[in-house]
């Protein structure tokens, strides 16, 4: 049988954090990997601590308890790899994998012992993964892909509730001169303008992407159309403010690129592809017109 010390020493050594508590839930075992992981140290810790002041929220410590009895996550007494947060003392919430086991002497529980593996920087790695999955690297804004999904959902969510949702559908005008005669580079400059002035004239409820190319596109939650007519054109009338200051060493050998855009609000019973069309021919509307303007989609899609 291994000695006491040797334990103690593969606890003190083990990468993961190990805290072990009485029957009464006082922390009685607490390895240096625990110290780091919650920024406790040893002196306020053993004895001192109750377990429910580890776990957000604290109610989480019974859950685990409970999961302990009913033996469906690892076997009798036990649970395995269990997905939950713990917080430091800064109030950090630290996502962990737990695993943990029932401490039983001469067939009395007398506490029990739990391992603490940091998910932090796998949980970083994924937020930054699903980021860039749903993010176009040019300008920042959400991409094509996550806007078909939040616009299902934010259709489906207006249906529900009855309430205004209206979409605008944005290009940029005489683009592609600036993109033949000064090259991409400054062709992106551009795009990134135009993301910087849609940024800051976005409201927190709202969305902002771009499609690709020179389509860039709004979702005005809680918005009818002429709220959101207002909307775009103090984005538009922005972005022609912006445009001296910003693309000004372009010179003048071409006018400005402006914006058109076409707005439409969502109708009883419409589908998001439909309002998609509706607002994407009121910006052609905007285009024929000269540009540089907003237009209100028809409610009804003409041939």
């Amino acid at each position: 049988m291994a000695s006491k010390s040797f334990i103690d020493k593969l606890v003190e050594v083990c990468p993961d954090g190990i805290i072990g508590v009485d029957r009464e839930g006082t922390v009685i075992i607490f390895n240096d990997a625990a110290g780091r992981l919650t920024k406790r140290n040893h002196q306020e810790v053993l004895g001192k601590l109750h377990i429910t002041d580890v776990y957000q929220p604290p109610d989480v410590a019974r859950q685990i308890k409970k999961l302990l009895y009913d033996q469906e996550h690892g076997g009798k007494d036990r649970i395995d790899e269990v997905e939950v947060e713990v917080v430091n003392t800064h109030g950090d919430k630290v996502p962990i994998r737990l695993s943990a086991a029932l401490l039983v002497e001469n067939g009395v529980e007398v506490g029990s012992v739990g391992f603490f593996h940091d998910l932090s920087a796998r949980k970083k790695l994924e937020e930054e993964l699903r980021r860039r999955s749903i993010t176009d690297s040019l300008t920042g804004l959400y991409n094509r892909r996550h806007f078909h999904t939040i616009l299902s959902h934010e259709v489906e969510r207006a249906q529900r509730y009855r309430r205004p949702l209206t979409l605008a559908m944005l290009d940029l005008d005489s683009f592609k001169p600036f993109n033949d005669i000064y090259g991409h580079h400054e062709g992106d400059n551009i795009l990134r303008l135009v993301s910087e002035t849609m940024q800051a004239c976005l409201r927190q409820l709202d969305h902002a992407f771009r499609l690709g190319g020179d389509e860039f596109a709004f979702v005005l939650v809680e918005t009818d159309i002429d709220q959101g007519l207002l909307a775009v054109e103090r984005f538009r009338n922005a972005f022609n403010r912006a445009w001296p200051s910003k693309m000004g060493y372009l010179g003048a050998k071409l006018n400005p690129a402006t914006l058109s855009i076409g707005l439409a609000q969502i109708g009883d019973g419409e589908k998001p592809d439909k309002l998609t069309m509706r607002a994407d021919l009121a910006m052609y509307e905007a285009k024929k017109d000269g540009g540089d303007r907003s237009v209100k989609a028809r409610s009804e899609i003409k041939n």
